[in-house]
């Protein structure tokens, strides 16, 4: 009887430490299983216009990622207006030459913040970096696509930061929205928008949402 009784005993508590541990396994494989950001599709809205771009996540910790990106906008400048003629042809007095940000590179981090206090689904983050920039600017006067026979480029150094939130739709994709402040800016020279200035500013407030891809 005695011996009955140690043995359902140590079964019980083998049985107990078994389950404690496969919690704890399957706690571990939660958190390392738990969806993150792999890539995304980015649609930006400034006053520079709207812009394309995709960006590539690699995490370093739970809450920290490396994003590597890319995007291309149109830039003008804000002294600029549109008018129609007696034709109907759009036509933008004094301008010279149409402005493109192209590309625009961001190499920077991501932080999540605020992982314990909100659900998971919902993922608030701040993120800054580098943002190495061309600037092509092509002749107003030929045709849109004739132009590009005639671009050039100037070439800069600049940086972004950024607050915004990740939403998680499922475990394979979600939506994002980020608001930036770049600062790019020409050194030297400026660029001729319009004959009567030149535009050295390329930054501001950008507006980004995003389509993320997760793993």
């Amino acid at each position: 009887m005695k011996k009955l009784i140690f043995l359902s005993a140590f079964l019980f508590l083998t049985a107990f430490s078994f389950s404690q541990g496969s919690d704890s396994l399957s706690q571990k494989m939660k958190i390392k299983k738990e969806p993150q950001n792999n890539w995304s599709i980015n649609l930006s809205f400034s006053d520079n216009g709207f812009g394309l771009g995709a960006t590539k996540y690699f995490a370093l910790s739970r809450d920290v990622s490396l994003q590597t990106g890319i995007f291309f906008s149109g830039a003008k400048d804000d002294r600029e207006f549109e008018q129609t003629d007696f034709f109907g042809n759009s036509v933008t007095p004094f301008k010279v030459n149409r402005l493109f940000m192209f590309p625009v590179v961001n190499i920077g981090l991501q932080y999540r913040l605020f992982r314990d206090d909100v659900t998971d689904n919902m993922r608030p983050f701040v993120n800054f970096g580098v943002s190495p920039a061309a600037i092509m600017y092509t002749p107003y006067k030929e045709s849109f696509f004739t132009s590009f026979k005639y671009a050039k480029a100037k070439y800069t150094v600049g940086g972004y930061v950024g607050l915004g939130l990740d939403y998680i739709t499922n475990r394979s994709s979600g939506l994002s929205f980020n608001l930036r402040y770049y600062y790019l800016h020409l050194f030297g020279d400026g660029i001729q928008s319009l004959s009567t200035a030149e535009m050295k500013n390329f930054g501001g407030i950008y507006f980004v949402f995003s389509y993320n891809f997760l793993k």
